[in-house]
């Protein structure tokens, strides 16, 4: 028998055969990022995000609206997202001379999601982003460097309580 009229072997049967499983079981990967991000889903949508304080509130805030309700539709709200930081930097990495040559700014947050309607918590969780930033001769450079690193700290946070709401929203889906 020539080499070029092999049967398939028994492993690449299996996987083909999962493969099919699961694309027939519903499964979506959560972290996707080949989708399309603009995609409109209406419970996502019927949260309202509440105002957060300080500069890294608000852009976590607005972030959040940006991920929930990326068409900007107008929906009845039926939750309501309540999300608390608090932020701290530390000097991170020290040159010799004693100055700090990098810093740390560590971001935690707690996020409560109620029910409109009964004003039930539905869902509650935590979030901890570590960001570092260099820091430079000018003291302007250092202002700069933290805001990137709080806006990316923003986003992260964002992110991670979307995906744990979608989650929450697939189970009781499923239940």
């Amino acid at each position: 028998m020539s080499s070029s009229r092999r049967r398939p072997s028994r492993r690449a049967i299996a996987v083909l055969l999962a493969c099919g499983a699961l694309a027939g079981c519903g499964f979506r990967p959560l972290y996707a990022t080949g989708g399309d991000t603009t995609e409109f889903d209406e419970q996502l949508a019927s949260i309202q995000v509440l105002p957060i304080s300080e500069r890294i509130g608000q852009l976590l805030a607005n972030s959040l609206r940006d991920n929930l309700n990326p068409t900007g539709a107008k929906v009845a709200k039926k939750y309501t997202l309540s999300v608390t930081l608090n932020t701290a930097t530390a000097d991170y990495v020290i040159r010799k001379d004693g100055t700090a040559s990098r810093e740390l700014l560590v971001v935690y947050g707690s996020f409560i999601m109620t029910q409109a309607s009964t004003s039930a918590n539905v869902l509650y969780g935590s979030v901890r982003i570590n960001d570092s930033y260099d820091v430079g001769e000018s003291p302007y450079s250092v202002v700069v460097e933290n805001s990137d690193a709080q806006s990316r700290a923003a986003r992260e946070i964002s992110t991670d309580i979307r995906t744990r709401i979608e989650t929450y929203f697939r189970r009781q889906a499923k239940s």
